[in-house]
Parts: structure tokens; sequence; C-alpha cells
């Protein structure tokens, strides 16, 4: 099987996740099934980015060898490698925790890796790999690259994440008595 086509089922099992997730949210809880869907957005970043960076600094890794890269610049790409996977592991505990008990500040922190970090996906792959993306046909790049399917679904878990963890978090709660009043 191509590498092309592994990325392929690996959209499709990573999108079949994300919905069955979705649809299992009011069994699960919201923000449960919210905090699995980080869960699950971040095996992807590790699988594509952490994985590139490791494999190809490491020359036993990879079938093909190393990238060409000077010594100095080869270890830069690995520990990119290993802090992204020790970034990806905080965004999980923040999710399995603050966000599944309810806190905007899991919210927040999600919502800004997703802006950041999505962010800095689309547009730099806009200049530099399009993974055969069709959106960046829209703007005239021709298409270069595969995995787009696999790569971009955290965007669709993270931001499904969001909206189905809102209301739960953003809703009006009662006031509650100040215990220092007497």
């Amino acid at each position: 099987m191509s590498l092309q086509d592994q990325a392929r089922i690996g959209g499709v099992i990573a999108l079949a996740m994300i919905l069955a997730l979705l649809v299992a949210r009011n069994r699960l809880g919201r923000l449960n099934a919210a905090s699995w869907m980080v869960v699950l957005g971040a095996v992807v970043v590790a699988g594509e980015h952490a994985q590139f960076a490791i494999a190809y600094s490491v020359p036993i890794i990879t079938t093909e060898g190393p990238m060409l890269l000077l010594p100095h610049a080869r270890l830069h790409f690995f520990m990119a490698g290993i802090y992204t996977i020790i970034g990806l592991v905080l965004l999980c505990v923040i999710a399995r925790t603050l966000l599944k008990e309810g806190r905007r500040s899991g919210w927040y922190a999600l919502l800004l890796a997703l802006l950041v970090g999505s962010g800095c996906a689309l547009v730099m792959g806009g200049w530099w790999w399009q993974h055969g993306s069709p959106l960046y046909q829209v703007f005239g790049v021709p298409m270069q690259g595969f995995g787009w399917e696999f790569l971009y679904s955290y965007p669709v878990a993270w931001i499904t994440a969001l909206v189905i963890s809102y209301k739960p978090i953003f809703r009006e709660r009662p006031a509650q008595a100040s215990p220092m009043k007497s």
C-alpha cells in the first residue's frame, strides 16, 4: 500500500473517530467527548509533525536516511520534534483536566493552540508544502504533495471540541452565595 493511500485511510479513520465522539457526546458527556477530540488531534499532530522531525534527523529511523542538514540544524530539528511531543502531552493534560472540568482556561488554551498551530500550518503550507490540499488551488497555488486528508483532521477535531464544549463552559451559572458574607 502506498504512503498516499495510508494517509487517506488515516484521514478516514480520524474523521470517523471525530464523528463517533460527536454522536456519542451526550452519552459520554460533552466535555469528556471534547477532551478526547483534543487527544485525537494531538495524536494526528504527533504522527505528522513530531514524527517527521525526529525520523528525518535520526538516520536509523527512516528508510530514506537523514535529511541533508548541518549537524547543528539537525539537532534543532530533532529537538523540535521532542518539544512538539512535550507540548502535545501538556495540551492533552489540559484537555483531560481543565477542559473536561469545564474551566474556561482549558477552552482558551485549546483555542490558542488551534489558532496559532493551524494558522501557521495553513499559511506556511501554502508557501512551502501544501500536502496536496485542494484549498490552495483556490488561490492559484499548484497542487504539491499528499496527506492533507490525515493532517487536516486535527483542526476539525479541535474545532469540534471547542464547539461542543462551548455551551457547558460558557453558559450562565447561577450565582452562589459568597462564603465570606454572613
